[in-house]
């Protein structure tokens, strides 16, 4: 299993093309919305924190974007490593 840092886990190469396959199966910005409208329920922190970045920025949708994704990373490799440890396959 993957050390943490801190309460971050660490991404492996696997969540990693598993959550490009979640963003490459979808048309336009579907998947980008739903994460975001998805975040503002469960944590309208985080989801306030990225629009207020993404709207200073010249391209406002590549940055909210590339937050979206990484926070969607973090989430991914987290469910991964409590199913391993619920499983306990390491």
């Amino acid at each position: 299993m993957e050390v943490n840092v801190g309460n971050l886990p660490v991404v492996t190469k696997d969540t990693g093309y598993a959550v490009c396959r979640e963003l490459e199966s979808e048309d336009d910005n579907a998947y980008i919305v739903r994460m975001l409208e998805r975040l503002e329920k469960e944590n309208p922190c985080v989801a306030e924190f990225i629009s207020r970045l993404s709207i200073q920025h010249q391209d406002p949708v590549a940055v909210s974007t590339a937050a979206l994704l990484v926070y969607r990373l973090l989430e991914s490799q987290s469910e991964s490593n409590a199913l391993s440890e619920q499983l306990d396959i390491g």
